[in-house]
Order: structure tokens, then C-alpha cells, then sequence
């Protein structure tokens, strides 16, 4: 490589880290910007809260005393996931069976028990004796 290309290609990446630095920046102050709209509302929040406050006691009603009731959540109550429906047990004859399902089903695999060493021992005494 000569030097030219060298400061090129160092020049190329530079650039490529210095645009990726400054998207990164933008991103950060979006977030800071977000952060601080968050922080003044509730500052805001307290303070209407403390104004209200002091609003009722100058009332006099002594709401102080009263329980808090928590509100109840409008709409359905959220219902937990059981899974996927059951599928429906109807019986259904072969002619209709096979109607549906044209590719015949391959049967399916015993499990063989594991046999013990001394019956496979005599299985193969047994075979070579006779």
C-alpha cells in the first residue's frame, strides 16, 4: 500500500467514527431532553398535590381521616393464558379419515425393553445350537 491510500483509508474510518459519535450524541440528548420533561412533571405533580393539600385543610373537613380506597382498573379484569384449546374427540370413521388425509401414516416405534445379558446370552446359544 502506498501512503496515500493509508491516510485514505485512515481518513474513511475516521470519518465512519466520527459520524457514529455524533448520531450517538443526538441519541443521548434526546434521552437527557426526555429525562428532564419526566423530572418537571412530576415536580409539577408534587407541587399540585402539596397545594391541593393545603387547600383542604384551610376547608376544615378533616379528609385526612377518611381511608384512601383504591380505585378498581376500568374495563375486564386481565384473565391468565392457559395455552392452546383442547382438540375436539369426535370419532371419525376411516373411509372419512382417509378421505382427508390421502398419505397413509407410518406406524409408530415400540420401545424395546432392555433385555439382560444372560437372556441374550441364551438366545444366542438357543439359535446356535440349533
Amino acid at each position: 500500500m502506498t501512503l496515500n491510500k493509508k491516510y485514505e483509508t485512515y481518513k474513511n474510518l475516521t470519518e465512519k467514527i466520527y459520524t457514529k459519535c455524533l448520531q450517538i450524541q443526538t441519541e443521548n440528548e434526546r434521552s437527557i431532553m426526555r429525562v428532564n420533561e419526566i423530572k418537571k412533571l412530576l415536580r409539577r405533580r408534587t407541587y399540585d398535590v402539596m397545594l391541593l393539600k393545603n387547600k383542604l385543610d384551610k376547608h376544615g373537613d378533616n379528609w385526612r381521616s377518611i381511608p384512601m380506597m383504591v380505585p378498581q382498573p376500568k374495563g375486564k379484569p386481565e384473565q391468565k393464558r392457559r395455552g392452546p384449546k383442547p382438540k375436539s374427540k369426535h370419532v371419525v370413521s376411516n373411509a372419512a379419515a382417509e378421505v382427508k388425509d390421502p398419505t397413509p401414516r407410518k406406524p409408530r416405534k415400540q420401545r424395546m425393553k432392555p433385555q439382560s445379558n444372560n437372556l441374550q446370552i441364551r438366545t444366542q446359544l438357543s439359535i446356535a445350537t440349533a
